[in-house]
């Protein structure tokens, strides 16, 4: 058995294109190439070979795939509702995927802390009814000049205290509404804002410290999407970039982070899913960031590339005659492929297949 290089087996691809008996191996040879590099093909060889053009377009876009994300809740959405005073869990009243109401009672709990609070409230309003009488009885003894205008200033401030008590005490029990009829010491959590309920922290019999979180809740149906791009990109990433999602949805970028990820060493990336969509907060999926297309980027089926070096090679058709040209890879889709090349434009012809023949055929240095 005899065996053949590459470029007989083409010559003769070729010479059977143009309808010539092809000759013994001593005698084929490869196609001509010219000082330039450049290699002339009839329509019937470039038929022969396999090779089929399509013109070169202008990129608007530079696609990085395969940025892993993650699914959160927006900040600006999402509330931790948390136990005001320490606590324990008689009945939770909700659940995780449950939409509430604002004031709605989420969560039942006994507390010796807040019921000294609830005496405190009952005791600051006492004692602001009392100075607010004695303002005003102060106030009637001033108009007919029985004490002096500085007992009634006293008396005044002592009522606008008395207020600021009540009012601090009212804000410490905003969210705790005691259960007629319950045990004693019961209240029961209310929800700040409406939502739904994105996670429980709490069940019946947990004991709780001040200031625990208990649930958090999501108003309306808005997601962040979070995830790091390499550093050298950080010019290039700006608010309102596209990002597309693996459920079809779209996000846009709302900030971009002024330090690396001490993790991954990355640029972190927050975007703002655009309508509602099927993904869940805590979900971890890929994503693909679009950049902001250089002047001079063009795109070209991901086919058309071949690699050469750190770099890639694509054919360009000029008349009859193919040349290869060297460009840098920016970025793609899997499909399509954003590249930068030395004299390369739009609507430029280039091998969308047979172009590993012609880099055979013509090869670059």
């Amino acid at each position: 058995m005899r065996y053949f290089s590459p470029v007989i087996l083409i010559a003769a691809l070729l010479l059977q294109g143009c309808g010539r008996t092809v000759p013994e191996p001593a005698e084929q040879a490869a196609p001509g190439v010219d000082a330039q590099g450049r290699i002339t093909l009839s329509p019937a060889q470039v038929q022969s070979l396999g090779i089929t053009t399509v013109a070169a377009q202008a990129a608007a876009s530079v696609p990085l795939m395969g940025l892993p994300a993650l699914i959160a809740a927006p900040l600006s959405a999402s509330t931790e509702l948390i136990l005001p005073y320490a606590s324990v869990v008689t009945k939770v009243l909700v659940d995780e995927g449950q939409v509430v109401a604002r004031g709605q009672a989420m969560l039942r709990v006994q507390s010796r802390a807040a019921a000294a609070a609830q005496a405190d409230l009952a005791r600051a309003h006492a004692a602001a009814e009392l100075a607010q009488q004695q303002a005003q009885r102060d106030a009637l003894l001033l108009q007919e000049g029985l004490i002096a205008k500085a007992r009634q200033q006293e008396s005044s401030a002592r009522a606008a205290a008395a207020q600021v008590d009540v009012a601090l005490a009212h804000a410490q029990m905003a969210q705790l509404r005691p259960l007629p009829g319950g045990l004693p010491g019961e209240f029961e959590l209310l929800a700040a804002q409406a939502g739904r309920v994105l996670h429980r922290t709490v069940k019946p019999g947990q004991a709780l410290d001040a200031l625990a979180s208990a649930f958090t809740l999501l108003e309306g149906e808005i997601l962040d999407v979070e995830f790091n791009v390499p550093l050298r990109l950080q010019n290039l990433v700006k608010p309102g970039l596209l990002v597309q999602l693996q459920d079809g949805s779209q996000a846009r970028v709302m900030a971009v982070g002024g330090d690396a990820d001490p993790g991954t060493q990355g640029l972190r990336v927050r975007a703002q899913i655009e309508g509602a969509s099927t993904l869940l907060p805590g979900q971890q999926l890929e994503v693909t960031l679009h950049l902001a297309a250089p002047s001079d980027a063009l795109q070209v089926p991901a086919a058309a590339l071949m690699p050469h070096g750190e770099q890639h090679v694509l054919y360009v058709r000029e008349g009859s005659a193919w040349h290869g040209v060297k460009v840098t890879l920016l970025g793609g889709d899997g499909r399509l492929a954003v590249v930068q090349g030395k004299g390369l434009q739009a609507g430029a012809q280039v091998a969308a297949t047979g172009g590993n023949l012609l880099k055979t055929l013509a090869p670059l240095e």
